[in-house]
């Protein structure tokens, strides 16, 4: 039981991270879920509903592909 607990704390905590990546913000955002009431409900509202950022970021290209254009593939 120990190591599947582990397991998908560890994808959950990596699938978050990856959309505050995809929202242009640091991974230590996952930080937020601490707050009591208001980090799991920012994080909810963040992650779950706003669109990520258009385009390229500092964290990679859009995974939509949402604001590229052919000259960033070419």
């Amino acid at each position: 039981m120990i190591v599947l607990f582990v397991a998908v704390l560890w994808a959950r905590i990596a699938l978050i991270v990856k959309r505050w990546h995809d929202r242009d913000k640091s991974g230590w955002m996952y930080l937020v879920l601490l707050i009591p009431l208001i980090g799991p409900l920012w994080t909810i509202i963040e992650c779950g509903f706003v669109d990520g950022t258009q385009g390229t970021n500092r964290y990679g290209p859009s995974p939509k592909g949402i604001g590229d254009t052919a000259e960033t593939f070419a």
